[in-house]
């Protein structure tokens, strides 16, 4: 077994440990997914029946999950990480950890999420489908919320920044205008988006003839986004020294 794998299973252990040591912490991280989806389903019972609108909502808060979920898990313990540089402790076993741990949380979520809304409110399109289209969703907002937990300075700022960081998804969307309206711009950035690509799963799931080759371009997007952005934690936390070196 290498040393880097060792470093990420006793991090990845430890942070579970302490996560499920924190029961109230780790409830309300999970009680918040079936809250939602039991709010999307009051509204969206009223006409009986799934519509895009619903599928972005659950696509945003699958991103939502994951941000805040990783906002202020690597700021707040940045003295702790300092230390354990100098017993070789890399940044990429760092960040690691925190994805092994992060993603099983959104798991859950992702779950509990779709349960509460296919238990009151059945949608058209494969269900496991639009659950990995969730999880890719939530793994992409654990990356972006890791990133800003790394470039941050205190838990307040990290926090701070998930809203900023959400409106885009709603502002460069066809929640916002007609996609016949975009400009050139504006269609770019929709592009950039997370939650567009997890959409896009939900929307063609749900067509009468579905194009899957554009739902497996969806997943692999999300893929890369979700790879490039954890990519971006791990170089955000590599001193400057050793980055000229």
């Amino acid at each position: 077994m290498s040393p880097a794998r060792t470093h990420t299973q006793i991090l990845a252990a430890r942070y579970r440990d302490c996560l499920f040591s924190d029961a109230g912490g780790l409830l309300l991280l999970l009680g918040q997914a079936p809250l939602i989806g039991w709010l999307c389903s009051v509204v969206w019972g009223s006409i009986e029946r799934d519509t895009p609108g619903l599928y972005f909502v659950l696509c945003l808060a699958a991103v939502w999950f994951g941000c805040i979920n990783a906002c202020r898990e690597i700021v707040k313990e940045r003295p702790i990480l300092e230390r354990e540089r100098l017993f070789g402790v890399r940044p990429r076993d760092y960040v690691l950890s925190k994805v092994r741990v992060l993603a099983g949380v959104g798991a859950v979520q992702v779950v509990l999420l779709q349960g509460a809304v296919e238990w009151n409110l059945g949608l058209r399109g494969p269900m496991a489908v639009e659950m990995l289209a969730l999880f890719g969703a939530s793994l992409t907002g654990t990356g972006l919320g890791l990133v800003v937990s790394a470039l941050a300075r205190t838990q307040e700022r990290a926090v701070f920044a998930v809203p900023l960081l959400l409106l885009p998804q709603i502002l460069f969307s066809e929640l916002a205008i007609p996609d016949n309206l975009y400009s050139d711009t504006v269609a770019v950035v929709e592009k950039l988006m997370p939650v567009h690509w997890a959409y896009r799963v939900f929307e063609e799931s749900a067509a009468l003839e579905p194009r899957w080759l554009m739902v497996a371009l969806s997943f692999a997007v999300l893929v890369v986004m979700a790879a490039a952005l954890i990519g971006a934690a791990m170089l955000a936390l590599i001193p400057k020294r050793e980055i000229v070196t």
